[in-house]
């Protein structure tokens, strides 16, 4: 049986009683229940879904230092935050109103609770009187009204404008209270107030944030030198539950994940942030680590943009969906460590996931659509890269390249450094482009494919699409948010927009005495619940 109780105390939202239905009846499982529990404003308590990883019978142990290799990147304001290695360095110093853990499951943080109205577009949103800024003001509705009104802004750069559109208004109404109102309904609302774009800076906040790092986090900035290091201490006067560890150390080592396992296994560091299915075997031969693995809706996405010739052409975009091999690319590219796309860019492990078929592989079928489109003679078009998680990338896209040509396309590899891709990963007009992991679907097409989203790379406008992404978003019911994806999945599938051939495991390795780290899907690694045994 699970425990179940409203967070703010007040009159249950109607579709928990039909969740609990549904769950009794077998129509939905628990995991699936909690999450859709979390949207409504309900706590839960359920043994064997606890949201920190931890071992059994050990207590965890004060002080230390720990060793993070990973990549320490300039950090300016929050809200535009692009890679998540940055904003794990915010997120021991700054906080969000909401936690996603591990699982999926959405839990208070600086909200302490939330209350939706019936029709999903009035939040009430209750803060943790108990919360406080590291220079000693209280956080308070003000923050919340000034971080809200900065994403959303007519000026806005952050992809926050585009997630966050629904928003018309956010206003204090009690001392510790804040109420969001949208334009249309969004069931998905507290998980994404955990985007790693959507950490909390105080009302003086001027821009550039390590040059004022007032935070309600855990632990304070102490340095922070782009390239080399960023180090953070424990702060004592902590409002909530204080971090075991006294210091954090973030230390760039490169971009030669085989030198983060080397410093790993001689004990120069304790955590790498992510290692590859290129790496894989070196980890299994190293016996003083712990190999850390798991699931993830994180993936390539190798998106044409619907605007640019040849891809303004449907059978053109079809006949490489045709010619695509998807099966083909896991098992060379990632050695089957991972499961198939199809082509829709939404995940089993995601919970708004609806079972669509992938279309099966046709090379007579791209033959003829790039014939009737007026290449009978064949097709050259280029592919531009940048290996920005590995050269796993690279190897994917050969594998498309050997694919393409059995249909008389000729794919020339434009391989970039990363840092020569990021700035034009949403131009160039056929582009391999990471996308990291979201615990809803809605929350990817939003910002992939929405007309005008922040990051619609492939230039994609659907009226219909927009229509099916927001029946999905606003439904609570798990199955029938399931039923609603199918729609907006299969519009994406048939449009052919992007190859996604598969959704790679995740993969990462700690020290043997490091305790606590759990392997986020996001890569969102919250610090304050580590120790050193």
């Amino acid at each position: 049986m699970t425990d179940i109780m409203m967070l703010s105390g007040k009159p249950a939202h109607p579709q928990v009683e039909v969740l609990q239905d549904r769950l009794n009846a077998g129509q939905i499982d628990r995991r699936g229940f909690l999450r859709a529990l979390a949207w409504v404003g309900v706590g839960v308590t359920a043994s064997g879904l606890m949201p920190r990883a931890a071992i059994a019978q050990e207590m965890p142990k004060a002080g230390g230092t720990l060793r993070f290799a990973c990549q320490i990147q300039e950090i300016t304001d929050p809200m535009m935050a692009t890679w998540i290695e940055s904003s794990n360095l915010l997120r021991n110093s700054l906080e969000f109103l909401t936690f996603v853990d591990e699982n999926n499951i959405t839990h208070p943080y600086l909200a302490k609770s939330w209350t939706p109205s019936e029709d999903l577009t009035v939040w009430d949103f209750e803060l943790d009187e108990r919360a406080t800024w590291s220079n000693g003001d209280p956080f308070t509705p003000e923050d919340v009204i000034f971080n809200i009104e900065r994403w959303i802004a007519p000026d806005s750069q952050s992809s926050n404008k585009s997630a966050f559109e629904a928003i018309s208004s956010v206003e204090k109404t009690g001392d510790h209270a804040v109420r969001i109102t949208l334009s249309r309904a969004v069931a998905s609302l507290p998980e994404q107030l955990y985007g790693h774009t959507c950490a909390m800076v105080h009302n003086s906040f001027a821009g550039n944030w390590p040059d004022d790092p007032i935070g309600t986090g855990p632990f304070a900035l102490v340095s922070h030198d782009v390239g080399r290091e960023a180090v953070f201490s424990k702060r004592e006067d902590y409002w909530g539950t204080p971090a075991h560890l006294d210091t954090l150390q973030y230390i760039d080592l490169g971009a030669d994940i085989t030198t983060h396992l080397a410093a790993l296994s001689s004990g120069q560091v304790d955590v790498l942030y992510r290692a590859t299915i290129a790496e894989y075997d070196l980890m299994k031969s190293l016996g003083n680590i712990q190999i850390l693995t798991g699931k993830a809706a994180h993936t390539l996405a190798i998106r044409m943009q619907v605007d640019q010739a040849p891809f303004d052409d449907i059978r053109v975009r079809k006949a490489v969906q045709l010619a695509a091999n998807n099966p083909q690319m896991l098992e060379i590219a990632y050695r089957g460590e991972g499961d198939l796309g199809a082509n829709y860019h939404v995940s089993e492990v995601q919970a708004d996931y609806a079972p669509v078929p992938a279309i099966p592989r046709d090379v007579a079928a791209a033959k003829a659509l790039l014939a009737e489109a007026g290449y009978a003679d064949g097709l050259e078009i280029e592919l531009t890269l940048g290996n920005t998680q590995g050269k796993w990338e690279q190897d994917t896209a050969q594998v498309l390249q050997q694919n393409l040509a059995e249909a008389g396309i000729q794919l020339k590899l434009n391989v970039l450094p990363a840092s020569q891709y990021w700035p034009i990963w949403d131009k160039v007009p056929f582009g391999v482009t990471y996308w990291a992991h979201r615990p809803l679907g809605t929350m990817t097409l939003d910002l992939a494919y929405r007309t005008g989203g922040a990051w619609n790379e492939s230039h994609y406008a659907n009226p219909e699409f927009d229509a099916a992404l927001n029946k999905a978003m606003a439904t609570v019911d798990p199955a029938e948010r399931t039923a609603a994806m199918t729609d907006a999945e299969t519009i994406l599938r048939d449009d052919a927009v992007l190859v996604q051939p598969y959704w790679p495991n995740r993969f990462s390795a700690a020290a043997e005495n490091v305790r606590g780290f759990a392997l986020h899907p996001a890569d969102y690694f919250r610090m304050d619940g580590v120790w050193l045994a």
